[in-house]
């Protein structure tokens, strides 16, 4: 199929921006914090870190555990979020339609994510979406996560795109910083987790409040620089 508009990429961010994986994540952390730790843990807490890797978010918000003690938590995350996936995702309201759209128009499209490949793919398979993406960057693909610029440049220099011609649509702080760094467009999505100042704090140079409104901003930009 023809590209439109020429060469524009898109990339995503996955969790909170394609699935709604909140309340999966928020029941996985609060089983790991009670069974691993003995502890409660607030949503506001856990809310503040969504988008790092996981290590990285027990690392921040228990840093005098032990590299052990953090593999260890790890484990009881990972098993507790595999085996309640299914029945706790949804897709995010026009996801769907809206990925389709720009596939049906030729545009490239990518998954930048801090998520672990297995994972990634089970939620796309479920959600009927993984023959839409021509590449993911997953936790495993680089030394570097977000908010550093390397997976999203990684993403562009798989598919061959330009930063000029290629744009970053997540719904974290993290997502906005990477994208920014960059040097692509930064779209920040509201859906349940971070607030429009947060993201524009961040880098984000256009914030929507739908899929509709991602949509059409990734169409106007690509239409506006042929």
């Amino acid at each position: 199929m023809r590209r439109a508009w020429g060469v524009w990429q898109f990339l995503f961010d996955f969790d909170g921006t394609i699935l709604d994986t909140t309340d999966l994540i928020l029941k996985s952390f609060a089983h790991t914090f009670e069974t691993g730790l003995g502890e409660s843990i607030s949503r506001e807490e856990l809310l503040v870190h969504f988008g790092r890797p996981l290590a990285e978010q027990f690392r921040i918000m228990r840093p005098a555990l032990s590299d052990a003690e953090i593999e260890r938590l790890v484990a009881i995350y990972r098993e507790h979020n595999e085996i309640t996936h299914d029945e706790l995702v949804s897709i995010v309201p026009g996801a769907d339609a809206g990925l389709r759209r720009l596939k049906a128009l030729g545009f490239p499209l990518g998954i930048v994510t801090s998520k672990r490949l297995n994972m990634t793919e089970q939620g796309l398979k479920g959600a009927g979406l993984f023959d839409l993406f021509d590449v993911i960057v997953h936790m495993d693909s680089t030394p570097n996560h977000k908010p550093h610029p390397e997976p999203v440049q990684h993403a562009l220099k798989i598919m061959g795109g330009a930063p000029e011609r290629a744009a970053y649509v997540g719904d974290s702080p993290y997502d906005m910083a990477a994208g920014r760094a960059a040097g692509v467009r930064t779209l920040g999505l509201i859906y349940n987790t971070f607030s429009e100042p947060v993201l524009r704090e961040a880098g984000a140079d256009v914030i929507a409040h739908d899929w509709e409104q991602v949509v059409e901003t990734l169409l106007g930009w690509a239409k506006s620089n042929q």
